[in-house]
């Protein structure tokens, strides 16, 4: 049943226009309103949408409001409209229209439904593709790209996109034998009985669809060629397929020539290999500390963002990036931060990523990716890198997707240890000085650079230590692991499992006052890098 144009008003002067509703004063049936009836019968997964037609938007006291301000020909309007829908488009649409009374005014609401994706495009026939079709992202009708078209005509399986096209001008023998081999590398790891890890390479490559035959003879398609290829045949076929990992003094880009970059590294090989060695570059760049895993006597080192969720915003941003356009993958390592970012927006609204879909840009590609767990499943990579930094305690990850530079971006925050990054640089050398830093432990689990190995016998304790214990037996640990090195309390509390607020009010601050536990810096309570020792410890140190 169709929605009322009061109701419709209501919920405009409530949360303004939503992707599902848009307000026009709309005099006569013109272009722009066409175009948003397009945009709604395309918009994937949206159903539909609602035109509120004879509406105004104004500004009252500093807020967006809608009036209801008439149409002055409501019957010749709802005729206009119908035949455009009729006879300009591609495909005949036939929205369902009712009139409304609105405080003495006629107001025309028009709902169009979704069209089936096998009607999908649907498009302005005097324009034609691509840009005469129209999505509706967010509360804007957008001119519809060739990217734009392959997720519109997308169902449950992936259909032929850009990377299953053939490449005339290239052959076999310009593929990467390292590159294949880097494959059936991978695959074994995950499932060395893959039945295709038995075939021949050129029957491995049609298997994957990176290859095909055209008249008895073997070429490489554009994913064979991004996968496998080597690096005269990527410059020569696809000049910025390459990724560069940019190392940036501060937390700004500044155009400063003289002191701009602290390291950059430009990768042109196979995608597999690129991954490879910017994922390395990238964890040997981080400041790491040391994790104890639950159950576990022994501490792991780990990189302060999350292994996990720069991989696989690593591995989004060379698998599903737009190669039609001249210009490279690019990752950012600021001091506090690390950006990725690749053309092409993306396929989704911000709002659905994480959620399983079928939009891709380059399914065999990204297919390859999750083969080898290089990437996660189909359309679950996002929730992956959101769910590991939230374990880890990092901030949450931020996702931009910008339309018109053509671009999305992807940012990973370092931990905030009380109110300062978690990392703090070191003044750089000379030009051949790489970067060097300190670091803070990250405050949810990851301990710092001093607790490198955890005594056996001190593990040994913590695991006597877990759940409800007498005080005097937690206080008895807290002056074993304060007698090994001095710790905060951020690293006492993840030892210990325990709360840190409960531990610091309950324990530390009395073991302090009774003069148990020294501070480490005693002449300011509130340094940033506080910790408790013994006394005998701090008099020695």
């Amino acid at each position: 049943m169709m929605r009322s144009a009061v109701e419709l008003l209501r919920e405009l002067n409530l949360v303004d226009e939503s992707p599902g509703i848009e307000a026009k004063r709309a005099s006569e049936a013109g272009k722009s309103l066409l175009e948003t009836v397009i945009a709604f019968a395309n918009e994937p997964g949206l159903g539909g949408g609602y035109l509120l037609l004879g509406v105004e938007r104004f500004a009252s006291t500093g807020k967006t409001q809608y009036r209801a301000v008439g149409v002055t020909h409501p019957d010749k309007l709802q005729a206009d409209l119908a035949s455009q829908c009729a006879t300009m488009l591609n495909i005949s649409l036939r929205p369902q229209v009712r009139v409304d009374d609105v405080e003495g005014q006629t107001v025309l609401v028009v709902f169009v439904p979704e069209v089936a994706t096998a009607d999908k495009p649907v498009y302005l026939q005097a324009t034609g593709l691509p840009r005469g079709a129209f999505r509706r992202i967010g509360t804007t009708d957008q001119r519809c790209t060739d990217d734009d078209l392959w997720a519109l005509r997308q169902v449950d399986e992936p259909q032929p996109g850009f990377d299953a096209k053939v490449v005339d001008d290239c052959d076999i023998e310009e593929l990467d034998p390292a590159a294949i081999a880097e494959y059936r590398r991978l695959r074994t790891l995950v499932n060395p009985q893959a039945d295709e890890l038995s075939y021949p390479d050129e029957e491995l490559l049609e298997a994957l669809l990176a290859a095909r035959r055209i008249k008895g003879e073997l070429k490489p398609t554009v994913a064979g060629v991004l996968l496998f290829g080597k690096p005269l045949t990527l410059r020569r076929l696809f000049t910025t397929a390459e990724v560069s990992y940019v190392r940036v003094v501060g937390t700004e880009w500044v155009a400063d020539p003289e002191r701009r970059f602290a390291a950059t590294l430009d990768v042109r090989k196979a995608a597999l290999l690129t991954f490879r060695q910017i994922a390395a570059a990238i964890e040997d760049d981080l400041p790491k500390g040391f994790y104890l895993p639950p159950d576990s006597m022994q501490s792991l080192q780990e990189p302060l963002v999350p292994r996990k969720a720069f991989r696989e915003a690593l591995a989004n941003a060379i698998s599903h990036r737009s190669y039609r356009f001249n210009q490279p993958t690019i990752v950012v390592r600021y001091s506090d931060r690390i950006e990725f970012i690749n053309t092409g927006y993306s396929l989704k609204p911000v709002s659905e990523l994480g959620r399983a879909g079928p939009a891709q840009r380059n399914p065999i590609l990204a297919s390859v990716f999750r083969d080898v767990e290089i990437a996660e499943a189909k359309g679950s990579g996002i929730r992956t890198i959101r769910r590991v930094c939230e374990d880890y305690g990092c901030p949450p990850p931020e996702f931009i997707s910008d339309r018109q530079s053509g671009t999305f971006t992807t940012i990973l925050r370092l931990p905030v240890i009380e109110g300062k990054a978690a990392e703090v640089e070191k003044p750089q050398g000379g030009d051949s000085a790489g970067p060097s830093h300190q670091h803070e432990p990250d405050s949810h689990q990851l301990l710092g650079d001093p607790l490198a190995t955890l005594p056996f016998e001190l593990a040994t304790l913590l695991a006597t230590l877990k759940g409800r214990v007498p005080s005097q037996a937690l206080r008895s640990g807290i002056l074993s692991l304060c007698a090994w090195h001095a710790l905060t309390a951020d690293e006492l509390a993840t030892l210990l499992q325990r709360d840190r607020h409960y531990l610091r009010n309950k324990h530390l601050i009395p073991m302090v006052r009774d003069g148990e536990l020294a501070l480490r810096f005693p002449e300011n309570p509130n340094h940033p890098r506080q910790a408790y020792t013994l006394r005998s410890e701090l008099s020695r140190g």
